[in-house]
């Protein structure tokens, strides 16, 4: 999709980001409503089908199988040697189906400068078994760790028992990765009693440590959800660590900036723990981008764009196609936890239109009235409609990256950003939910920095028509509002909102979602500090939908 030239921003990238602009705006309402308000690590390295779509191709081919270029590793030739321990970024597994997952990692002995890593191919050999201590190794092979792609592999571990945990590692020359556990998803005919999930959100490195990771790998869970801004582009510095190198623009960039969050041990310990399902949001790419189009005037943003995109791909154990021709990336695609839960996990980034009213957060500027807005794309709507309508799932969950519920406090504070900027395009999904009379649908989001809970009502925000899906709205890991303004001054003004059952400003941590077939609650999960490397961690908030029941049931 090519888009008009975006109107050049009045705004320079030194001024208040959205979010920040958005808070600033929230406390001067505050004020008038409610009578004002005060003002790089390295992994243990050592000698030791369920039905899925995405958004171009049904079956994705993993960078993995041949290359023309010289080889060296287990079986190869010889060839040049590895300059050190390659296994600095952990390992990861993904995208999980009954009978196969995703298994991941990249060599990268100097993680910081590229990678540190010849121009050959590596053969990397992996193992996967029923037991940690691999007695029982029950699939095994050879993966091409190419230069093109970083030296990262994507291996599709096929041949495996549903509903199924498992432990695999990767090794190359005398060097041994850490261990990963994962897991299959049940059968697609199965009736499972339960599935556990953590979702998580905007992990800003410069903000805070990853205290939460540390807890969230403690759980008890079957996967992880990660719902955008999975590393940060700009250049900043602290206030608790930096950046390496500035705003990221090329493909050496975005892959070292990359490195530095896989580095982080919290980050690694939660992706060794568990298979993760991914999707990003706006800051892999550019704050606040869309579709072809930068946040501020850039004749190169689409050379920017398409190097984000892969080396998005390379770091994440994601089952879709390389980054096609042109650049672009499919990432929209659905998993079914038996008849339990099926879960659509979305793309509001490169498919929508541009933002109205350059983006700025406030009243409308004259441009609703004639709106016209698309958020997901002609093709990935109506995959998630027809899905959502065809899914036997008790339970549907729509995992995508930014709020969906009306908060435009009557049109005084409209984020242009959110779902509410393009309210014909969420309008359509009410009326297709109410339509249909779908059941226990459950949108999942994150982005700014709140926590909270929803009900979602027919018609946007009218609290008045029945209830048709609840949105669950994960804070952040580490990234917080980044202004002045009280929280609790924010939270007196989104308290008066009917539909928002829950909503936490000030704190940072995930959400623990568990799923039964009679009931699905979610935890909210918050650590008391992110400016110390450790933490404690509390459950703040724990609501329930039960099943078959429109809304949030409060305590």
């Amino acid at each position: 999709m090519t888009s008009p030239p975006r109107p050049p921003r009045t705004r320079a990238r030194t001024a208040p980001t959205r979010r920040e602009f958005l808070w600033q705006v929230v406390a001067a309402a505050s004020a008038s409503a409610c009578g004002g308000g005060s003002g790089a690590g390295e992994g243990t390295d050592g000698d030791s089908s369920s039905s899925t779509s995405t958004g171009s191709s049904t079956e994705a081919e993993p960078t993995t199988s041949t290359t023309s270029a010289p080889t060296t590793g287990t079986t190869g030739e010889p060839g040049p040697e590895l300059p050190g321990p390659p296994f600095t970024l952990g390992v990861a597994s993904g995208d999980p189906l009954a009978d196969r997952v995703i298994l991941w990692t990249r060599l990268a002995p100097d993680p910081l400068a590229g990678g540190g890593m010849p121009e050959a191919a590596f053969v990397v050999a992996w193992e996967l078994a029923t037991d940690e201590a691999f007695a029982d190794v029950v699939a095994s092979g050879e993966a091409i760790a190419e230069p093109a792609f970083a030296h990262a592999v994507h291996v599709d571990a096929t041949g495996l028992s549903s509903d199924s945990w498992y432990f695999y590692r990767f090794r190359v020359g005398e060097h041994t990765s850490a261990v990963g556990r994962t897991r299959t998803l049940p059968a697609p005919d199965s009736a499972p009693e339960r599935l556990r999930l953590a979702s998580a959100s905007c992990q800003r490195f410069t903000t805070g440590y990853y205290t939460a990771y540390a807890h969230l790998a403690a759980e008890d869970l079957d996967l992880v959800l990660f719902l955008g801004d999975y590393i940060y582009e700009n250049g900043d510095k602290g206030p608790v660590r930096d950046h390496v190198g500035d705003e990221c623009r090329t493909l050496l960039d975005y892959r070292n900036r990359y490195a530095q969050y896989r580095g982080d041990l919290n980050l690694q310990a939660a992706h060794h723990r568990f298979p993760w399902a991914v999707i990003w949001d706006d800051h892999e790419v550019d704050n606040n981008y869309v579709a072809d189009i930068s946040s501020v005037d850039d004749p190169e943003f689409m050379a920017r764009r398409t190097a984000a995109y892969q080396a998005f791909y390379e770091h994440m154990p994601i089952r879709v196609a390389p980054p096609a021709a042109d650049g672009s990336l499919a990432i929209y695609r659905n998993f079914s936890w038996g008849d339990l839960a099926e879960v659509f996990l979305l793309d509001t980034r490169q498919y929508r239109t541009d933002q109205l009213c350059l983006d700025e957060p406030g009243e409308d500027c004259g441009e609703l009235e004639t709106e016209d807005g698309d958020m997901l794309g002609p093709e990935q709507e109506a995959w998630l409609t027809e899905g959502l309508a065809a899914s036997p799932a008790i339970w549907k969950l729509v995992a995508q990256q930014i709020v969906f519920s009306k908060v435009d406090f009557s049109g005084l504070l409209i984020n242009w950003d959110q779902w509410d900027g393009y309210p014909k395009a969420r309008q359509r999904m009410l009326d297709f939910l109410a339509g249909e009379q779908l059941a226990n649908v459950v949108i999942l989001a994150g982005d700014l920095h709140v926590g909270g809970m929803a009900d979602v009502n027919a018609v946007a925000g009218d609290s008045n028509t029945p209830v048709v899906a609840v949105e669950i709205v994960t804070t952040s890991i580490t990234s917080s509002s980044e202004t002045d303004i009280p929280p609790e001054t924010i939270e007196q003004l989104v308290g008066t909102i009917p539909q928002i059952k829950h909503f936490n400003a000030h704190s940072r941590g995930y959400v623990s979602i568990d799923v039964t077939r009679d009931a699905l609650s979610a935890r909210f999960m918050i650590v008391d500090t992110i400016e110390s490397e450790t933490a404690t961690v509390d459950a703040e908030a724990e609501l329930t939908v039960l099943s078959g029941v429109p809304g949030v049931q409060l305590p």
